[in-house]
């Protein structure tokens, strides 16, 4: 079940009576409470409940809380600890700490503090285990894109196909890895009171889960290649397709120091589009510009968004290292690219493509170290040629 459908649970263990249900009664209202008197019960309702946050005291009989953690940890790297300690010094509390314990208190605890402690922790495991879960769906991912990759390798008419598909999902799995460098580092930030952090840390967590969900709809649209019926067109507001984009895309701008602006039309500018195709499209033209202005000083990315008489605009302009005559006349060719690395040459020219399939139009200007301006046209859907087959 997912966690904002489910109660969570605290699992409580000590083996004093008093303290447990000191805290069952105080958590009771807001959580499903599981106490335990020693720490191998703890462990057993451990793998059963999953619970969302552990409090634990670290001096019991038979196993202490250090070696509670120890186990614990084996079992869920990813459920917040926190250690009661009961005696004067706090160096097996730092222990703990230093074991992987997310926060310890001191007995007798303050009921505030205690709520707000185990909330602040209950919070960290649920954006933990959405962080562990979506590595676990990138990694399930690329084994099986390797799987299929492996297969049609063997079909020589399908090579620029598959050159085509790593081109596609190099976009969606850059922003995933900023996406998770910034959690990461936020998350060793402020690992012992993150407070209002929250908020930006969960928005983080979702350029990850869109970006995993891009990558399901590429893998879907690769295996579809040779069985797909003729593309049906659906409306889509352009503009708002274009925002989300360029916030996917801010997510690995601001990490190499460069900003970009956005500035969309208010009325949305309705097209006839697949969605994936156009998705894929303006984000080659958006990752184009940012490689282009990584490193120069002051790089920025302008976009623009709105209605040009019958057709929706967009236009992307960065003061880049630009281009010079000769390389704005392969700009468009399969295979050609200006990039020293990782670059395959295929995003302009299948850029192209997807716009020219929706009877649109691409324009490219550059000029050296002055920066490029892109700009593509579509047909507005209220045009009469433009109506949806039914």
């Amino acid at each position: 079940m997912a966690d904002h459908l489910r109660q969570q649970t605290v699992l409580v263990i000590d083996d004093e009576r008093g303290p447990r249900e000191s805290l069952r009664i105080l958590l009771k209202n807001s959580f499903n409470v599981l106490c335990a008197d020693s720490v191998d019960w703890g462990v057993q309702l451990l793998k059963e409940s999953q619970p969302d946050a552990v409090v634990m005291d670290i001096r019991m009989p038979i196993k202490t809380g250090i070696e509670g953690l120890r186990e614990i940890r084996e079992i869920d790297p990813t459920v917040a600890v926190i250690m009661l300690t009961g005696f004067g010094t706090l160096e097996t509390a730092q222990e703990a700490i230093r074991l992987g314990a997310d926060d310890y208190l001191k007995k007798p605890f303050d009921a505030k503090e205690m709520e707000d402690v185990i909330s602040r922790n209950v919070h960290k495991t649920q954006i933990e285990r959405r962080r562990w879960r979506a590595e676990k769906e990138l990694l399930m991912l690329n084994q099986q894109l390797q799987d299929e990759l492996g297969e049609k390798e063997r079909l020589a008419a399908l090579g620029q196909k598959s050159a085509e598909l790593v081109h596609d999902l190099r976009n969606p799995l850059t922003a995933v890895l900023g996406c998770s460098e910034l959690l990461a580092e936020q998350l060793r930030r402020d690992k012992e009171k993150l407070g209002e952090s929250w908020s930006s840390a969960n928005e983080y967590l979702e350029m990850i889960e869109k970006s995993v969900i891009r990558c399901k709809e590429l893998a879907d649209m690769w295996l579809a290649l040779s069985r797909r019926d003729p593309q049906r067109l659906k409306p889509v507001l352009i503009c708002e397709l274009l925002g989300d984009v360029v916030k996917s895309a801010k997510q690995v701008a601001s990490g190499r120091g460069v900003r970009i602006d956005c500035q969309i039309g208010g009325t949305g500018c309705e097209v006839a589009a697949d969605t994936v195709q156009i998705t894929r499209a303006l984000q080659n033209v958006i990752s184009n510009a940012v490689d282009a202005v990584t490193g120069v000083a002051n790089g920025r990315i302008h976009v623009v968004c709105g209605q040009a008489g019958c057709e929706a605009e967009i236009r992307v302009e960065d003061n880049g290292c630009g281009m010079d005559e000769e390389q704005l006349k392969k700009v468009f060719e399969p295979f050609f690219t200006t990039k020293q690395v990782n670059g395959t040459g295929l995003g302009l020219f299948i850029t192209k493509k997807v716009v020219e399939d929706h009877r649109g139009s691409i324009a490219l200007h550059s000029k050296v170290n002055e920066g490029t301006n892109v700009r593509i046209r579509l047909p507005l859907l209220n045009r009469p040629d433009m109506a949806l087959a039914g």
